[in-house]
């Protein structure tokens, strides 16, 4: 059966954000520079994003991508809907945390940010495991929440036996989309905040890293809302649609950027000007151990070499 365009679209964005993600964990591991604060919750937003990933990917199973008629739920779409839940809600929570690392280093001038890492693993893991097992009691009990719901992945189910449910759409605005809108505006504020401090006695820096900084600070919100909008503009015009259908378009560009997650978060968060500087040094460094590898030319390997010089002195 022939992938449908959402399908091809998160197969294209997962892969792309697996092959970033790994990239940024094996950085993480490579380079011991990159092991301090800032880099270790990093570290856990692109090990986060590597899961959502993969659980992305798992739309193209057959089980989910072409379950047979009137079969139970397989174990891997309930598998891929707990994860996807946990994962992108717990991807926006790392960068809530971030935002406020870069409050108390900037701002607040402290030199043991460290200090808060336990509560940041806390808070970006533990409110998502708090939903999910809620979410899981709920299944245990026999009421369902996750599953086929109508998209092409596995999702808080908005459709059941053929029939809308209001209180799928009241769940995921609930305990997905009200937190992150929370997630959303604590970013904002705290990128606002610091972007019109800059230049203050608590924040010296250039003009130049100035404007770079609030260059980044705007590309963090800009991915924020750019990977999770479209998931919600499209749930709140199911609610209105004529029979509850979903928007093609919304369904495509959710396809698109929210699975794009991981790659693009990459990108703002871990692939600035330091990482670039220590992969460029650190590729040069191994070409310089392999020319310097390179075995001398002997025996009657050197006479061709010889009559070309003495060719070239005579010219």
């Amino acid at each position: 059966m022939p992938l449908l365009t959402p399908e091809i679209l998160i197969a294209v964005s997962g892969s792309l954000s697996v092959c970033a993600c790994l990239g940024m964990v094996v950085c993480f591991f490579f380079f011991e520079e990159s092991r301090r604060c800032g880099r270790r919750l990093l570290f856990c937003l692109h090990l986060t994003d590597l899961v959502g990933s993969l659980a992305w990917l798992l739309t193209l199973l057959p089980c989910i991508a072409a379950p047979s008629l009137h079969s139970a739920t397989p174990l891997l779409c309930f598998l891929q809907g707990y994860a996807l839940l946990f994962c992108s809600l717990s991807s926006y929570v790392w960068t809530s945390c971030f935002a406020f690392h870069l409050y108390q280093i900037m701002w607040k001038q402290n030199k043991t940010p460290e200090m808060y890492e336990v509560r940041y693993l806390l808070l970006a893991w533990g409110l998502p495991s708090l939903i999910v097992m809620a979410f899981g009691v709920q299944h245990a009990c026999g009421f369902v929440l996750v599953g086929f719901g109508g998209l092409p992945w596995c999702w808080i189910r908005s459709w059941s036996r053929g029939q809308w449910s209001a209180d799928g759409f009241i769940l995921q605005m609930v305990f997905f989309y009200t937190p992150l809108a929370c997630a959303a505006l604590f970013n904002l504020t705290m990128f606002v905040f610091l972007a019109s401090k800059l230049g203050s006695a608590s924040a010296v820096m250039s003009t130049t890293m100035e404007d770079k900084v609030r260059r980044r600070m705007m590309a963090y919100i800009g991915v924020f809302l750019l990977t999770s909008v479209w998931g919600a503009l499209g749930r709140t015009f199911q609610v209105i649609s004529p029979g509850h259908e979903l928007s093609p378009v919304f369904l495509t560009l959710t396809a698109l950027f929210s699975p794009l997650q991981g790659l693009l978060n990459c990108i703002v968060y871990g692939f600035n000007s330091t990482l670039r500087s220590r992969l460029w040094s650190s590729a040069r460094h191994r070409l310089k151990r392999t020319d310097q590898t390179v075995p001398p030319i002997v025996g009657d390997q050197r006479r061709p070499l010889l009559i070309r010089n003495q060719v070239k002195a005579h010219r």
